[in-house]
């Protein structure tokens, strides 16, 4: 989500896109077994189903025909490009991955950040800006194949598919995944620091009740983002985070409003780091960021173990990041060839313990080490009874109710 995705990322694993950014771990992956974690649901959708219509200078017809099974990708050295353009989260991708990919293919890979979907889609949207590869968060995809910024996948270059989990495929966004693939998921939780309260946190009262947050005056934080904060309030409420009825919206507003003069402040950048250090006690976080005050970032800061991460009993957010080919994209081959190429489960498991986000493919999952499947089952990861508890952030004319509701709490 935009959230985190500036960011930087889960756990030595875990939750993606999009958001917000991270630091790599440092952590060897290993052959321990899987602690698999559960798969999300895909909530409802009344999105239109995508076509394969194509898009781009494409150097390989576009089908929807998927790979058979165990299949490998041979790749022909004389479609590839010299070089391969990536637009990307900040801190998503290990820079060892792209190396080894230079290595193997002779491609050289060059890769520049953004902070939010938004800015992304707005640099691509004019044509022809030099990017090959972009990383959309769920409803970003959806916006941008409907206005044909991405291009129509061909599977049979995408054998590595096979090890995706399938409750990560064929979500509301991207029908079929015409447009996308997987690459991150995660959720948007509470984390806190257990040695501080004298009970398990598990309610969104914690940050909004009166008695609580007085309590906690001065070390409480909230993410900066119009769609999550407000997420927040409305599932207090009791309502869903994407109910943008007048009446509930005026009082979740006012819920904010009354909760911000306990607030450390709206973080959504570095609050891992202060959880970590203990400049706040409790804080509205992604998953993978909550992980990171956990375990630490090597060589940045040190991990605090008392950090305790939780979906409250009202509800939370659930997202995913995913993989695309921009459709002006003269390279179309050698996208393709880069995405399978992620895929692999050495290298997923790679990109896992870098970013510390959960990943869609369960045979990456299995190289994980025991501690970061350990940590998924302690709660960094969602099981099913947590699944249920989780909301797609749903955009369309309506929720541009948010931003005048944002912009009277932050004004205040």
């Amino acid at each position: 989500m935009e959230r985190f995705k500036l960011l930087a990322v889960l756990l030595v694993v875990l939750l993606v896109a999009a958001a917000c950014g991270s630091s790599g771990s440092g952590v060897t992956p290993t052959t321990a077994p899987s602690g698999s974690a559960t798969e999300p649901t895909a909530a409802p959708s009344n999105a239109t189903e995508p076509t394969a219509a194509t898009g781009g200078d494409t150097n390989a017809q576009p089908t929807t025909a998927s790979a058979p099974a165990g299949d490998e990708l041979q790749v022909d050295t004389s479609k590839l490009s010299k070089e391969l353009h990536i637009y990307n989260w900040a801190d998503y991708l290990d820079p060892q991955v792209l190396t080894d990919f230079e290595k193997e293919y002779g491609v050289k890979v060059t890769m520049e950040v953004y902070d939010n979907n938004e800015d992304m889609i707005a640099k691509i949207r004019p044509g022809n800006s030099g990017y090959d590869i972009v990383f959309p968060s769920d409803y970003a995809v959806e916006i941008m194949w409907r206005d044909k910024l991405i291009a129509p996948l061909d599977k049979t270059l995408l054998p590595n598919l096979k090890h995706m989990r399938k409750s990560n495929l064929d979500l509301y966004y991207d029908k079929g995944n015409l447009y996308s693939v997987p690459y991150n998921y995660g959720t948007t939780g509470l984390a806190y620091d257990k040695s501080k309260f004298s009970a398990p946190v598990d309610s969104w009262a914690a940050v909004f009740d009166k008695t609580q947050l007085e309590a906690n005056k001065g070390y409480v934080s909230m993410l900066d983002d119009e769609r999550e904060a407000p997420g927040a309030a409305l599932h207090f409420l009791g309502k869903s985070m994407n109910d943008t009825e007048p009446a509930d919206l005026k009082q979740a507003e006012e819920l904010l409003k009354t909760q911000k003069a306990y607030l450390a402040g709206y973080d959504s950048s570095n609050v891992s780091r202060r959880l970590a250090s203990g400049e706040i006690v409790i804080g509205q976080i992604y998953n993978n960021n909550a992980l990171q005050a956990r375990t630490g970032i090597e060589g940045d800061y040190s991990g605090n173990e008392n950090i305790a991460f939780v979906i409250p009993k009202e509800g939370g957010t659930v997202w995913q990041d995913n993989v695309s080919i921009v459709a002006s994209s003269p390279n179309i081959y050698t996208a393709h060839v880069f995405m399978n190429y992620l895929m692999k489960p050495e290298v997923s498991v790679k990109n896992t313990l870098f970013n510390l986000g959960v990943t869609p493919n369960i045979d990456a999952e299995k190289l994980l080490p025991a501690n970061i499947q350990a940590l998924y089952k302690e709660g960094f990861a969602p099981d099913d009874e947590t699944l249920k508890r989780l909301e797609w952030i749903v955009r369309n004319d309506k929720t541009v109710a948010f931003t005048d509701l944002w912009t009277a709490v932050k004004g205040q």
